[in-house]
């Protein structure tokens, strides 16, 4: 087994989706409390022919900031110095990037307020400053902003008045600055389907938003509790692909705040339909070494086939499109799980398709997820 895998293989049986298993390297440059004596040993063990295995790992998974600041707090003469000089500068250029990405977006924001357009920073800028309070460690390719429904074309031209070019109904782009303008909190919009798996309308969630600043610029804040259930949506429905998106749960968990608001969440999952969901994110961010209440202990009941799909999740080698299967399994009756599983391979477009021509797309569509996984496969393999 590598030196820096997430966990040690162990017997099937003896796991559960709720226990962790042993953290490695990778699980503790990732922790939000990383065991410094169990770091630094883990560490010392790392053979010097395996550094750049474990940078491109750590790139991979978009913790080269996170393993920065955990190394960071280690004597430097026990750290590689490739390794160490390697991760700040990567973690210096993720600062620079992160506040060049806060000053467009703050541009942005300041618009739709002047605009009176209520709006709310989803993930990214809005991760890295709430949860992290880091500009170095949280990298994030574009910026989700969430409106209601009724203000989605309004938005939109204020974004291109603002010189942001529509690159799709939803991508904005000007220059590095992509906007990804959302009207629902979870893309049920393209796939209707996953609003059976979490009943909660974007009007639900900015009821309960408190006013706020992102980046310097106003923009609402999400309750914590929606906060958290939308970050184990993101996490699920990207099938736990990369580490970051793990970590975020666990980082926000383990905040002074994070049980209380973790159970807040528990208790509106349930009355939502996505206790699920935020059961399997919690599974997949404990071997991160999340202090946990028994509420957010207690899984529900999980089949066969859930099971086996999460023991690969909590040992970071998830089956491509794991996160598609386990919503699907989480629908209630046959007819949904088709709907879903039909939604996968015919996602809805803009204008509306003669059935001969939807059921032409099913081979290419089929041929391209596919090779999405094998080309999924192929990098989780090389960056092992």
């Amino acid at each position: 087994m590598r030196p820096w895998a997430l966990s040690q293989e162990r017997p099937a049986e003896a796991e559960s989706l709720s226990g962790p298993t042993p953290a490695g390297l990778l699980g503790l440059l990732a922790s939000p409390r990383p065991d410094r004596c169990a770091l630094r040993a883990a560490v010392a063990a790392l053979q010097s022919h395996s550094v750049r295995p474990l940078l491109e790992t750590l790139s991979f998974h978009r913790i080269d900031g996170l393993a920065y600041r955990a190394l960071s707090a280690l004597p430097p003469d026990s750290i590689d110095p490739w390794l160490r000089s390697t991760l700040k500068r990567r973690s210096q250029k993720l600062a620079a990037a992160t506040l060049a990405q806060g000053l467009a977006l703050a541009e942005v924001l300041d618009a739709l307020h002047h605009a009176r357009i209520p709006v709310v920073v989803m993930r990214g800028l809005r991760s890295a400053e709430s949860i992290y309070a880091d500009p170095s460690v949280r990298p994030f390719e574009d910026h989700d902003l969430l409106v209601l429904p009724g203000d989605r074309r309004q938005a939109a031209t204020v974004l291109e008045r603002h010189g942001l070019e529509p690159i799709s109904p939803a991508l904005f782009r000007r220059g590095g600055l992509l906007i990804d303008l959302h009207v629902d909190p979870f893309g049920a919009t393209r796939r209707p389907t996953r609003s059976l798996l979490l009943r909660m309308s974007a009007e639900e969630l900015f009821e309960r938003t408190t006013p706020g600043s992102v980046a310097g610029a106003p923009s609402l804040l999400l309750d914590p509790a929606d906060e958290l259930l939308l970050l184990a949506i993101h996490v699920v429905k990207h099938s736990f692909d990369r580490l970051i998106r793990i970590a975020d749960v666990a980082h926000l968990l383990s905040r002074p705040e994070g049980a209380a608001h973790g159970e807040a969440a528990l208790r509106r999952a349930g009355t939502s339909g996505g206790r699920r969901i935020l059961g399997w994110a919690i599974a997949a961010a404990t071997p991160l070494g999340v202090p946990l209440s028994p509420a957010l202990r207690a899984a529900p009941p999980a089949g066969g086939l859930e099971s086996i799909i999460m023991r690969r999740v909590i040992r970071l080698r998830p089956f491509p499109y794991a996160g598609e299967i386990l919503m699907a399994l989480a629908l209630p009756g046959l007819a949904a799980r088709l709907r879903f599983l039909g939604e996968a391979l015919f996602p809805s477009v803009q204008a509306p398709r003669p059935a001969w021509r939807k059921a032409i797309v099913l081979p290419g569509r089929t041929i391209a997820i596919v090779r999405q996984a094998a080309a999924q496969a192929r990098t989780r393999k090389e960056a092992r």
